[in-house]
């Protein structure tokens, strides 16, 4: 039963929009002199907002990747984590979005309806939406592996992008965010971020990696163990472990301990092999967690005499 309570916990605690972000951005990071990114986009003066705008700044350019291919001047992008419901109400709310969105120009029709797209993502398929929407007389088609095209409802192209059937390499960020991801891409995306330059692009790809290891833990924990691979990791946070070693010196001096930085490093070093990189990530910017993980680390070490 506790066990039950921590996972669900655990769940709560995981920030699946920044993760998605961090995949969405990762996944467009060739485009961004052309594209602006929107998070939670305000739609009135109340706290009406839809998760994320992609702007095609230059609409002559084709983003090439299969979400990107359909995109048109106004993209309105609306995330659904592992515990949300999709289903003909939500459809509706987000076709509700972009009648609101058109309907805030500067003057009539500055925002043209055909400048408008929906695509909605989450993890799973919605079959019963299906079932529904050809009930209802609408058309679902299967643009590409994971990418389905709703038609019969409104003039904007309405996509539904399913995360788990996605095949295409560029989108690799979004694929690996899901239960049961395939381990080749999870290898190939460590081993292609741990090369990022970007410091932008490596939090970005931090986001995706914390959300990929809370729901992939066993291969997370199989790379772990492998030299190359748990190498990749480390020069990805390197940043991260940076600013780990430098509160660990400013932990030390307010402790009065000179071990302060051996013992944080210590600290990282633990937490990787109990792959526990999201601890990591979240320690480096957390003082207090830091403090929290440091403690269970000691007492760890007296148990085992280590």
């Amino acid at each position: 039963m506790n066990e039950e309570n921590n996972n669900s916990s655990e769940k709560r605690r995981m920030d699946w929009h920044s993760g998605f972000e961090g995949g969405l951005r990762y996944s467009f990071r060739n485009y961004t002199s052309d594209i602006e990114i929107e998070r939670e986009r305000l739609l009135s003066k109340q706290p009406l907002r839809i998760d994320f705008l992609v702007v095609k700044n230059n609409t002559q350019i084709v983003i090439d990747n299969d979400i990107g291919r359909s995109f048109r001047k106004y993209n309105i992008i609306e995330y659904k984590n592992p515990d949300d419901a999709l289903d003909i109400d939500v459809l509706w709310k987000c076709i509700g979005y972009s009648g609101i969105f058109k309907s805030l120009g500067n003057y009539v029709n500055e925002i043209r309806a055909d400048e408008i797209t929906i695509t909605i993502c989450r993890i799973r398929r919605p079959n019963k939406l299906f079932r529904q929407l050809d009930d209802e007389g609408c058309v679902v088609t299967r643009l590409y592996p994971g990418i389905y095209q709703i038609s019969g409802i409104i003039v904007v192209p309405i996509l539904i992008v399913v995360l788990s059937e996605l095949k295409d390499n560029e989108l690799n960020s979004l694929k690996i965010m899901t239960a049961n991801a395939d381990e080749g891409d999870i290898r190939n995306f460590i081993t292609e971020a741990s090369k990022l330059k970007e410091q932008g692009d490596k939090n970005n790809a931090d986001a995706v990696l914390q959300i990929s290891a809370s729901v992939n833990k066993t291969i997370f924990e199989k790379i772990r163990g492998e030299e190359d691979m748990c190498e990749a990791l480390r020069e990805l946070m390197a940043d991260d472990l940076k600013n780990a070693e430098k509160q660990g010196i400013e932990r030390g001096l307010e402790q009065g301990l000179e071990q302060g930085v051996n013992n944080t490093n210590e600290l990282y070093a633990w937490l990787f092999e109990q792959n526990r990189a999201a601890d990591v990530q979240r320690a480096t910017k957390d003082h207090a967690y830091l403090n929290k993980l440091m403690e269970e680390y000691k007492k760890r070490a007296q148990r085992y005499n280590c």
